[in-house]
């Protein structure tokens, strides 16, 4: 009968040990053909429309085409790296292979067997250009968690467990206090379980609000199912900084999404009573509420990381989830311990800057002739270079002088110290230009470390020695100049007549401090 839709059940037999399988029946439109011909071959040139279960006709013409090249490939002796969900091209470079030995040119072609890859082949290219029914993915891995459409109007249609949305324009807490009531009235009509929303600040010092919402089942609505007041939100379907919901794990994926709302981050807003804008009925599990969840340490951390929480919510939050607490706590307390330096040097630069910026207690200094000679010794090589002494009396600034000889001079606080201080280890050649030793209270410690202020060429000086040698660090000081400052009532002065390394002007350069014409 013309017309009529006829379901035809085809049987097939799969290769194998005594197993037969039969898919699901044929849907055809039955029209002025004949069935002599297989119907994979038919399927295009007859006027037959064949549809199979979640597949195209084009994904059913293209595995038509596969079964075939790999039945010849397997007929005429030629391997093929060939499945049903290889790519297109993978396909066509296949079907070239075949077509050249079954040619009836060819030895052993045959014009039967060619005829019927052509018909295969051109059946699977019409199929192409034509726009074919919806079906499954040509190469589906899996089935996707949560996705988000976009259809021809512009309206995003979400099909989801759980969403994040995002709400921007909030003018306070009044508004903030009315959104939460209008979720409230909703969530029976929105089907949802668990939710958590809470109030922030952007950078630029308006407001949001992001809303956690767990839902019965998976559901399919646009994103204007959930406007306020005009105001359309942002949707994800991603929980925690951006990551999306796993598959296998989607009840902590939801529960990761939650916190991310719940967490007291930087510039989340609070009520006149002090407490945080958050509302909800689904919290951590070290709060009082009825329906509660276990927090992974990595979601704090993640946040923290991000600059989203600051150190003493991630502490108070890592010890609440009890979970690799002396790893995360060590790492916490260096980078406080680091950013607390950071914050050290900048402020004494800040300090500097502003007290040479004041003429009452700051003046330029005048130049010392003896000191530039000094300086020009270390633009050539030498095997040894001399250090330079400056005596003074006390506050008299000799160290400030000492240290406006170099562009970024590391300075040393010796006293009454018998070693280097542990600062040197920061020296760098790439950073520092000199190495000022400040006030040092006995003139035999320039004697007992002449080996590492000579600046010598052989190699690098060992520092912190000890008998273990497991404290030991190294630098190379060749050619890198040291200033030492002392006052009158350093120990052993005399030491610059009386000692055989510092008696000697070629081991040191003296300079007395205020000099003569700034005395004057």
């Amino acid at each position: 009968m013309s017309g009529r839709k006829v379901a035809v059940a085809c049987q097939v037999r799969h290769q194998g040990p005594g197993i037969k399988k039969y898919p699901p029946p044929l849907r055809i439109n039955r029209g002025p053909c004949t069935t002599s011909c297989p119907w994979w071959l038919k399927l295009r040139s007859c006027r037959c429309s064949l549809r199979l279960p979640g597949m195209s006709a084009t994904q059913i013409l293209k595995r038509a085409l596969v079964t075939l090249l790999l039945e010849l490939a397997r007929a005429y002796g030629l391997t093929l790296s060939l499945n049903r969900d290889s790519p297109d091209l993978v396909v066509k470079k296949a079907f070239k292979k075949v077509v050249l030995r079954v040619h009836p040119d060819k030895p052993g072609g045959s014009e039967e067997a060619a005829k019927k890859l052509n018909i295969a082949y051109s059946n699977w290219q019409e199929a192409q250009k034509t726009p074919g029914q919806p079906g499954r993915p040509a190469n589906a891995e899996g089935a996707v968690v949560a996705t988000a459409k976009r259809k021809a109007r512009r309206e995003y249609r979400i099909n989801a467990e759980a969403i994040l949305l995002t709400y921007q324009g909030f003018s306070g807490l009044d508004s903030w206090l009315h959104f939460v009531g209008f979720i409230q009235a909703r969530l029976k009509m929105w089907q949802v379980t668990n939710w958590c929303a809470t109030l922030e600040t952007n950078k630029d010092g308006t407001l949001h609000a992001h809303v956690m919402l767990q839902f019965r089942c998976q559901q399919d609505k646009t994103a204007a199912t959930f406007a306020y007041q005009g105001l359309r939100p942002n949707v994800r379907t991603t929980d925690l900084c951006g990551e999306g919901l796993c598959r296998k794990r989607l009840q902590s994926s939801i529960n990761r999404g939650m916190f991310y709302v719940w967490a007291n981050k930087i510039g989340t807003q609070r009520m006149p009573d002090g407490s945080l804008c958050v509302a909800g009925n689904y919290t951590p599990c070290w709060t009082e509420g009825k329906c509660t969840y276990m927090v992974d340490a990595r979601w704090p951390e993640t946040l923290w990381k991000q600059r989203k929480v600051s150190h003493a919510m991630w502490k108070e939050y890592l010890y609440e989830c009890r979970t690799g607490v002396i790893g995360r706590k060590r790492n916490l307390d260096a980078v406080m311990e680091q950013e607390a330096r950071e914050a050290r040097k900048k402020e004494i630069a800040e300090r500097i800057k502003r007290i040479r910026a004041n003429p009452g207690l700051y003046r330029p200094f005048p130049v010392v002739p003896s000191a530039q000679e000094w300086l020009a010794l270390f633009k050539a090589d030498a095997l040894r270079y001399p250090i330079l002494i400056v005596i003074g009396r006390s506050s008299t600034g000799k160290t400030e002088w000492a240290k406006s000889l170099f562009k970024n001079p590391l300075l040393l606080r010796i006293g009454t110290l018998e070693h280097f201080p542990d600062a040197m280890r920061s020296f760098g050649r790439e950073l520092h230009d000199g190495i000022v030793m400040d006030d040092i209270r006995d003139l035999l410690f320039l004697h007992a470390h002449q080996d590492k202020i000579q600046g010598k060429y052989e190699g690098e000086v060992e520092f912190a020695s000890t008998l273990g040698g497991q404290c030991a660090y190294y630098h190379d000081l060749y050619a890198v100049p040291f200033v030492a400052t002392v006052n009158y009532s350093t120990v052993n002065l005399d030491a610059l007549q009386t000692n055989d390394f510092l008696s000697l002007p070629s081991n040191r350069v003296v300079v007395e401090w205020p000099p003569a014409t700034e005395q004057a």
